[in-house]
C-alpha cells in the first residue's frame, strides 16, 4: 500500500510540476501586447473559416475579419454540410464560399480539408484557420500571418472564452481553465522558448506545410493531433501573443456539458497514450505540454492521492507519500491562484475561487464516462437556441 501510495503522489506530481513551471514563466514575465515581428513584407494570407450551419454567427465573424486584410488577402468560407444559409449569408458579407458536401462523420478536419482544396487553384504563401463563431481583435491576423511566415511553422494565437452576461453555475470557473489552458501556459512556454499545443481556432501555416499534413483526422482532440502530427515531421507549433481570438462559452449547462465532453476526453486519450508513447521516443521538447491533463482532473486526481496518502500515514506505513502530495497540492494551488490574479484580476479571482469544488463535482461524471461512455468521434457543440446537435464547430 505504502509503495503504491508514493508511486500515485509522484505520478500527480510530475503534471502538477509542469503546470507550476509554465504558469509560473507566464507569471514572471510582462508580455508584450503587440511583439516586434521581423521583416517589412506581409505574407499573402487566406483566412479559412469551416463552418456547418452558422447563418446566425458567421456574418459577425467575417465583419471583424474584413477590417484585418491586406492586399492580396482573401476569405474563404467553407459551408460544410449545410442545410440553413451560412453560404448565402456568408457571399453577402463579401467572403468566398465553397460549398463542401459528404457523409458528416469527419466534422472540422474534413470541412479543413475541403477548403485547402479549393485553395489549391491558387494557394496562398499563408492560411490562418478561424471558426466561424469567433471574433478577432485587430492586429490579430497580421500577426498570425508574420509568425507563420518567420517560423515557417505553424503558430497559434490566443483563444479566449468569455462567460456570458449574468453567468452563473460553472462558467466562470470554465473561462479560468480555458484562461489557463490556452493563454497562460502557452505564454509560459513562449518566454521558455519551447513550443504549444493547437488549441482550437486562431492558428495560422504556411500553405504547404498544412496542405501536406492529415489535419488531426483520427482523434476528437484533432488540434492537438495536428499539434503532434506536424512537430514529428519538424513543424513543432509556437505561440503567437500578439493574437487574440474570442468566443462565448454555451449558456445552458447540458449544451457546455457535451461541448466539455468531447475536449477533455480527447485530451485525455492524448494524455494517457500519445505522450508516454512520445516520451519514450525521445520527443521531449513538443511533449511538454501533452504532460498536464484537464485541470479538473488534475485537481481529481490530487485529491485521490491525497486521500490514499493520508489513509497510509494513519495506518502508521510512512508519511513520504503525503508530503508529497502535500508539496503537489501546493504547487497546484499557486499555479490556480497565481494566473487567476495575474490574468483575471482580483475581484475575478475572488468571484471564481468559491465556485471551484462545485466546478470540479460537475465533472466528475464526464471522467467517469471516459470509462464507461467515451466521446469517439467529432460532434459539433450545438447552439443554445439550435434544434439539434450539427457536425463542426
Amino acid at each position: 500500500m505504502h509503495l503504491f501510495s508514493l508511486l500515485l503522489a509522484l505520478l500527480v506530481l510530475v503534471p502538477i510540476g509542469v503546470l507550476f513551471f509554465e504558469c509560473m514563466a507566464a507569471v514572471a514575465f510582462r508580455q508584450p501586447r503587440r511583439p516586434d515581428v521581423l521583416g517589412d513584407r506581409r505574407p499573402r494570407l487566406a483566412v479559412l473559416v469551416p463552418a456547418h450551419n452558422e447563418e446566425r454567427l458567421v456574418a459577425t465573424t467575417l465583419e471583424t475579419l474584413q477590417p484585418e486584410l491586406a492586399e492580396g488577402d482573401r476569405i474563404l468560407v467553407v459551408a460544410h454540410n449545410c442545410t440553413d444559409g451560412t453560404a448565402s449569408v456568408a457571399r453577402e458579407a463579401g467572403a468566398l464560399v465553397h460549398e463542401a458536401a459528404d457523409d458528416g462523420t469527419g466534422g472540422k478536419p474534413d470541412a479543413v480539408t475541403a477548403g485547402l482544396e479549393a485553395l489549391d487553384q491558387d494557394p496562398p504563401e499563408i492560411v490562418a484557420i478561424i471558426d466561424a463563431d469567433c471574433t478577432v481583435e485587430p492586429g490579430s491576423l497580421e500577426a498570425l500571418a508574420r509568425a507563420a511566415a518567420r517560423t515557417q511553422g505553424p503558430v497559434q494565437g490566443i483563444y479566449l472564452f468569455r462567460a456570458p452576461e449574468g453567468s452563473s453555475g460553472t462558467n466562470p470557473v470554465s473561462k479560468l481553465a480555458l484562461t489557463v489552458k490556452n493563454w497562460v501556459r502557452p505564454l509560459g512556454l513562449h518566454h521558455l522558448g519551447l513550443p504549444c499545443l493547437l488549441n482550437g481556432s486562431g492558428s495560422a501555416y504556411p500553405f504547404e506545410v498544412l496542405r501536406k499534413a492529415p489535419h488531426g483526422k483520427g482523434s476528437i482532440a484533432e488540434d492537438y493531433q495536428l499539434s503532434i502530427d506536424l512537430a514529428l515531421v519538424g513543424h513543432p507549433t509556437r505561440f503567437c501573443p500578439g493574437a487574440r481570438i474570442l468566443s462565448e462559452l454555451p449558456t445552458q449547462e447540458r449544451t457546455a456539458y457535451k461541448q466539455r465532453k468531447r475536449w477533455e476526453h480527447g485530451h485525455l486519450q492524448l494524455f494517457l497514450r500519445t505522450a508516454p508513447r512520445l516520451l519514450l521516443r525521445g520527443f521531449f521538447g513538443g511533449n511538454l505540454p501533452l504532460f498536464v491533463p484537464p485541470l479538473a482532473f488534475l485537481v481529481l486526481f490530487w485529491l485521490v492521492a491525497f486521500l490514499l496518502g493520508g489513509l497510509v500515514w494513519l495506518a502508521g506505513e510512512g508519511s513520504t507519500a503525503g508530503l508529497f502530495v502535500l508539496a503537489g497540492g501546493a504547487l497546484l494551488f499557486l499555479s490556480i491562484l497565481g494566473s487567476s490574479l495575474r490574468f483575471l484580476g482580483l475581484r475575478e479571482t475572488a468571484s471564481i475561487l468559491f465556485r471551484v469544488p462545485l466546478y470540479v463535482a460537475w465533472k466528475v461524471p464526464l471522467y467517469l464516462a471516459y470509462l464507461f461512455n467515451r466521446e469517439k468521434r467529432w460532434t459539433k457543440t450545438s447552439r443554445d437556441v439550435d434544434p439539434a446537435p450539427s457536425d463542426d464547430t
